[in-house]
């Protein structure tokens, strides 16, 4: 039984234990080599005979992934023979279950904004090969990322697997340093190990089949970004077996009138039955959610639908070149200046979009160019432009 204060791999110091669940548990922990606070994951005793090997491929899957909307890493090792750790980045923020627990739907910018930041994840995820099996609101993590804002960060390989493999794995818990300080809590009473979240699940597993791809977790974002929007998920229910048969069987229930068209027909797809019909790939997705972001913003110029919990701003992170987002109370300041001109709703979005796609100083250039380009395009006599 480990303790507080030992040291494991004459590295890591035990501090305190932030979770616990079938595959061991999570302690906060401090690597005495560089003086830098961690998650440690430790596997529980030998006595639990698929608990090494299981620990052993969720590592090794894991540190295949590097990207900023993925929990880093950082080492691995043992204690004992067939005790194992593994060691995270140490993330401090909250999930997105503890930003939904008040059953109450987020702004439609800040749910759209998290769930292209997940689905950038999901990306770099399945370019390996990998398919995560458990996305759900407690496995997406709001981290508090000094200079960046909250980075959306997916949690939890446990259920991971290759993608044409039928095996999964139990996934315990989340790997972070609460709010509080107590344990987190179990994500569905009653859940077989192995199966997921069932409220999140998607119907192909569901019914156990074997070739399981990305697609399933393209389902599972869009039953997240569902439930970010209306404030539940889209099949409830406390016994197991009624959601599953919900999920297979059922429609989910329309979102509220304030949602938008795009945001309606981009979670419907998401949630076809038939996998052939959803979105194929990730980047499609993504790319449907910008496109969906853009043209809310664009309708709604001088929102940004982010809000303060629990004392931090919520605001979509600081992002280069690249893809990351810019800040946004600065950059829809400044794109919003680039397109007040534009006689359209089109080239509103056209400035939106930029938000997505661009550092703050490289919005302003490309927003005021491509702003003179659709103004003289759509010019017409006698408007003066």
């Amino acid at each position: 039984m480990a303790r507080a204060g030992e040291l494991l791999g004459d590295r890591y110091r035990l501090i305190r234990a932030i979770g616990a669940g079938g595959m061991g548990t999570v302690w906060w922990a401090r690597d005495e080599r560089i003086g830098r606070d961690v998650a440690l994951k430790l596997s529980p005793p030998p006595s639990n005979g698929t608990s090494a090997p299981c620990f052993v491929r969720e590592a090794h899957i894991a540190a295949q992934v590097s990207h900023p909307n993925v929990v880093g890493v950082l080492d691995a090792g043992e204690v004992e023979p067939r005790r194992r750790f593994l060691v995270m980045e140490l993330l401090r923020g909250e999930t997105l279950a503890e930003r939904l627990r008040p059953r109450e739907p987020l702004p439609v910018a800040e749910a759209l904004s998290i769930t292209i930041e997940v689905c950038r994840g999901l990306e770099a995820i399945h370019a390996q090969g990998i398919v995560h099996r458990d996305v759900k609101p407690e496995n997406i993590f709001l981290a508090d990322v000094p200079g960046e804002g909250r980075v959306p960060k997916l949690l939890d390989f446990g259920c991971s697997s290759r993608a044409t493999s039928a095996h999964a794995l139990p996934s315990p818990f989340v790997p972070t340093l609460p709010r509080s300080s107590e344990p987190n809590e179990p994500a569905h009473e009653g859940t077989p190990p192995g199966l997921g979240t069932p409220q999140y699940m998607s119907p192909e597993q569901a019914r156990g089949e074997e070739d399981v791809d990305g697609r399933a977790d393209l389902w599972a974002l869009g039953a997240v970004l569902y439930e970010a929007l209306a404030g539940r998920a889209p099949f409830e229910g406390t016994d197991v077996d009624v959601v599953i048969d919900a999920v297979l069987t059922e429609e989910p229930g329309p979102l509220p009138g304030w949602i938008p068209e795009g945001a309606r027909r981009l979670v419907a797809k998401c949630l076809e039955k038939d996998r052939r019909r959803r979105y194929p790939d990730a980047r499609s997705l993504r790319l449907a959610l910008e496109e969906a972001f853009a043209d809310f913003m664009g309708a709604h110029p001088s929102s940004t639908g982010f809000t303060r919990t629990r004392g931090s701003s919520m605001r979509p992170p600081a992002r280069g070149v690249h893809g990351r987002i810019a800040g946004i109370t600065i950059a829809a300041t400044l794109v919003l200046f680039a397109v007040a001109s534009l006689p359209s709703l089109e080239a509103a979005r056209l400035g939106a979009a930029l938000l997505l796609r661009a550092t703050v100083g490289d919005a302003v250039k490309v927003a005021a160019g491509r702003a003179r380009e659709a103004a003289q395009h759509e010019a017409r006599p006698g408007t003066g432009r």
